[in-house]
C-alpha cells in the first residue's frame, strides 16, 4: 500500500460494462468489447490508473456529509440534489481521501520500531566505547531512521496540501504529523550522541 509515495495517484472515473465487465472511461457511450450502451450517469469505479488499483466511490452529500452510492441525484437523509458534476469530483476526493488515510496508517506501524531504537542505540553506544573505543556500529543505528523518515515526508508531499481532506484525513495528517516529529526526534539524539562522542 506504500506504492501511492512513489508513483503518486492519478485518479480517473470508469464505468464497468453490465455484460462483458469490461472497463470504459466514463462518458463512453458503449462499451468497446460487446457494443452494450453504457449509462453517462453510471459510474462504477474510480481506478487508480497509475498505479492499476480500482476503488468503489461513494459520494459525499454536499449538505449533509453522508456518503450515498454513485448514481444518487437526492440525499435520502436531507433531500439535497446532487449534481453528476459535483457527483464525480465528490467521488474521487472520497477515494483520495481513503488512500491518504490507508498509507498514513500503514507508515504508523514504524512507529512500534521507535521503541526499540531508544534501547538499542543506547546499547550500541556503550558497546561502541567499551568494545570497540570509537563510533563503529552507532553508524548502523543512524540508518534506521531513514526509511521512516523519507516514507513521511514523501506522505506530506502526496498527500499533505490536498485542501478537500475529510476530518479522517486531518486526524491521518496529525497522526503523520507526530510520526515526523518522533523519527526527527531519534534522529536527533543519534546525531547528538555521535557529536557528544566526538567532542
Amino acid at each position: 500500500m506504500l506504492q501511492p509515495l512513489l508513483k503518486g495517484i492519478r485518479l480517473a472515473p470508469f464505468v464497468e460494462c453490465p455484460h462483458c465487465h469490461a472497463l470504459s472511461q466514463h462518458g463512453t457511450p458503449e462499451c468497446k468489447l460487446c457494443n452494450t450502451k453504457l449509462d453517462s450517469k453510471d459510474l462504477n469505479l474510480i481506478v487508480a490508473v497509475n498505479l492499476g488499483a480500482r476503488y468503489t466511490p461513494f459520494i459525499e452529500c454536499p449538505n449533509c456529509q453522508r456518503l450515498v452510492k454513485v448514481g444518487t441525484t437526492r440525499c435520502p437523509d436531507c433531500y439535497e440534489e446532487i449534481a453528476e458534476t459535483y457527483a464525480l469530483t465528490s467521488a474521487a476526493t472520497v477515494v483520495f481521501n481513503t488512500v491518504a488515510c490507508d498509507v498514513a496508517n500503514d507508515l504508523r506501524s514504524f512507529d512500534t520500531f521507535a521503541m526499540l531504537i531508544v534501547p538499542v542505540g543506547i546499547g550500541v553506544y556503550f558497546i561502541d566505547r567499551y568494545s570497540f573505543g570509537s563510533p563503529t556500529l552507532i553508524y548502523l543505528a543512524l540508518f534506521w531512521p531513514v526509511i521512516p523518515l523519507l516514507s513521511t515526508i514523501l506522505w506530506f508531499y502526496r498527500f499533505g496540501n490536498f485542501a478537500l481532506g475529510d476530518d479522517e484525513y486531518l486526524r491521518a495528517k496529525r497522526r503523520m504529523r507526530r510520526t515526523l516529529t518522533l523519527w526527527l526526534a531519534i534522529t536527533a539524539a543519534l546525531i547528538i550522541a555521535l557529536a557528544v562522542w566526538w567532542i
